[in-house]
């Protein structure tokens, strides 16, 4: 008998069992468990590893580990190893891996260096490199947070992934840098061995709209959490915000509107109650409401995977936050630097002229593109479209309604996983074909 067909008999069997039990402890409708039954009897599509003798290797040199960490320990299973030299020296994060130093055994690059790169650097860094027995062993470069670093990596004739993971420009954000890395990107992009890509839509459609590239969409998995939704504690949490002033006015104005209405809906700022939060802290609460200050961030994938019931504002509330108040104060570049500027810093790819300005301060440019933000892109996230809907809906969502938008979100994330391994499967094995190293 196949491995396809045991597996489908021995879920058949478990589902018959199951099913019953389900039906009488919760809830959930029938048509969940359909889905999660042909999601279970799919799931080992992809067989892993890929790589089981010799492991296909990238190097990367990146300004944030999340995302390295999150594409290292998704890949690992199907026969990936990363070599991590990392940039990342923000003390908030690499103080919590007691990793602020690790940047040092890098020769030529550093993180002051590195951000707005010096070409010149370039052959000095494949000078230092090219006969590096642990450089010789690697088949590809992955760039996501600062992607242009990736500029660094080109004399070694090596495969290079480009997932931008935050404004593709970061570092080259003057006109005459910028346009030299849109160059360098369609090359890249043009060489079948290199792939182009974002972790989300709005990079996807931001970098399409500079360069003309149609870029892949390769959403972060985070499975490193090791947690799933298990409310234990009252009340619900606010993600992560960077906009403080904003975050501050979204309080007031729940606080007067739960108020108004007599509610009791306990709602605390995740960094207020957990200052060093853990995976564990956030499960265990109701759900988390996200007052977004950027597009896309790696809590949001976090939570998601995680199956946290999400709930966030609309499209219209968010473009009226974004309007009136800069809410997305980190969508654009020249706002998170202090360089506030009317527009970009080059035009728009010829076939890209009839959409708004991505980097402009105007409505017409919000409600365009707000529509790509990570929170429109994915389903059974709960929106509200004001204040005081939020608090009614935080009020009247009962445990078993939060329980259900959870199972759902479980069945989509595990659709997900099969949809990327094969989407990985691609790549690698694309990569393998043109690497002299021959990972097999």
């Amino acid at each position: 008998m196949s491995t396809r067909k045991t597996l489908r008999r021995f879920v058949l069997i478990t589902t018959i069992i199951v099913v019953p039990s389900v039906f009488f402890v919760s809830p959930l409708k029938f048509h969940i468990l359909e889905e999660l039954f042909d999601t279970l009897v799919h799931v080992n599509e992809v067989p892993l590893p890929i790589f089981k003798t010799k492991p296909l290797v990238i190097w990367t040199s990146d300004f944030h580990f999340v995302p390295t960490k999150d594409l290292s320990t998704y890949l690992q299973p199907m026969g990936v190893r990363f070599i991590d030299k990392s940039l990342d020296d923000y003390e908030p994060r690499c103080r919590r891996r007691n990793a602020c130093n690790e940047w040092r055994s890098l020769k030529v690059i550093n993180p002051k260096n590195g951000l707005r790169l010096d070409h010149r650097l370039i052959p000095r860094f494949y000078e230092a490199y090219k006969n590096d027995s642990e450089m010789k062993t690697v088949d590809a470069f992955a760039c996501f947070h600062v992607s242009s670093l990736c500029e660094l990596f080109e004399p070694f004739n090596k495969s290079i992934i480009v997932i931008a993971t935050i404004r593709y420009e970061l570092g080259r954000q003057d006109n005459g840098s910028w346009t030299t890395w849109n160059r360098n990107l369609i090359k890249y992009a043009s060489n079948p061995s290199n792939v182009v890509a974002a972790n989300n839509l709005y990079d996807v459609e931001y970098i399409k709209y500079f360069t003309g590239i149609q870029p892949l969409l390769l959403p972060s998995w985070c499975n490193y959490t090791n947690q799933s939704y298990a409310p234990s504690r009252p009340g619900f949490l606010i993600a992560l915000s960077r906009t403080k002033q904003f975050l501050g006015l979204f309080q007031q104005n729940f606080t007067a509107s739960c108020k108004r209405s007599n509610c009791s809906v306990e709602l605390t700022v995740l960094r207020q109650k957990y200052p060093f939060y853990q995976y564990s802290d956030i499960v265990a609460h109701q759900g988390i409401v996200h007052v977004p200050y950027q597009v896309s961030v790696m809590s949001f994938f976090e939570q998601y995977r995680m199956n946290v019931p999400i709930f966030a504002p609309s499209k219209e509330l968010l473009v009226e936050w974004d309007v009136r108040h800069e809410a997305l104060g980190y969508r654009r570049l020249n706002a998170m630097y202090r360089t506030r500027t009317s527009r970009s810093a080059i035009d728009p790819h010829p076939s890209q002229r009839s959409i708004p300005d991505p980097n402009s301060f105007s409505a017409e440019s919000s409600r365009y593109w707000i529509q790509f933000c990570d929170y429109y892109q994915f389903p059974h996230v709960t929106y509200f479209s004001s204040i005081d809907e939020l608090v009614e809906i935080l009020q009247s969502i009962t445990k078993e309604q939060l329980q259900r938008i959870s199972e759902r979100m479980k069945v989509f994330n595990m659709r997900e996983n099969k949809r990327l391994r094969r989407v990985w499967r691609t790549i690698l094995l694309k990569i393998a074909s043109h690497s002299s190293n021959h990972p097999y």
